[in-house]
């Protein structure tokens, strides 16, 4: 027998929110809806927060985003398994809240049957995604898997990554300030970044699948 699944839902819009809620009560006995709120603020301050076993976190909330609604349950409770419930699908939302630590990723526009599926997923320890954006997420680890740097700008981004400024890069690597950012505008494309937190993690990320 399916072990009884203590949800809470994330929906700021109250048709959505009171239609989903309906649709999961009617699922059957595995589910039960512990918390419906409207916003992260009521989320994470509710005092059912550590009995629940899945959350349905939409993206786009106002006040704390989604993204960072997932960062935070992922340090405040880490036995909680998020998962992002949103209308969006694009590559830069999909990768931003993965890596905020969503246990999963499902677009709104799925059959409702897929979506419990989803919660029976990420509660047996699965991690459940839309088709619709696998594609982003292997293309992704592909990037993150093989460098696209050339070896001067590895060490460039490795040198920004240990927080030193572009005159520290260029005093480091024994090169002119002109060179470091030229380089810097190759790496920011390729990696297709915008700051240097974004080349940081990066450069983790790499180093950890070495």
């Amino acid at each position: 027998m399916t072990a009884l699944i203590h949800l809470g839902l994330v929906e700021d819009h109250r048709g959505t929110r009171e239609a989903l809620v309906r649709n999961l009560e009617r699922a059957g006995p595995r589910i039960s809806i512990a918390l419906a709120v409207d916003s992260a603020e009521a989320l994470l301050a509710s005092a059912l927060l550590p009995t629940l076993d899945v959350a349905l976190i939409d993206v786009q909330l106002p006040g704390i985003g989604g993204a960072e609604t997932i960062r935070r349950l992922r340090q405040q409770q880490p036995r909680l398994r998020s998962i992002a419930l949103t209308v969006f699908d694009d590559a830069q939302t999909v990768v931003e809240v993965i890596q905020a630590g969503a246990f999963g990723y499902m677009v709104k526009t799925e059959p409702f049957e897929r979506l419990l599926l989803a919660l029976d997923e990420a509660a047996s320890g699965q991690h459940p995604v839309s088709s619709r954006v696998t594609g982003h997420l292997i293309a992704q680890t592909m990037r993150w898997s093989v460098s696209p740097l050339t070896d001067r700008e590895e060490e460039i981004a490795a040198a920004l990554a240990q927080g030193l400024s572009y005159a520290d890069c260029a005093r480091s690597l024994g090169i002119a300030l002109g060179t470091v950012q030229h380089h810097v505008k190759f790496i920011y494309r390729k990696l297709e970044v915008t700051s240097k937190r974004e080349v940081r993690a990066w450069v983790e990320r790499s180093a950890s699948a070495k």
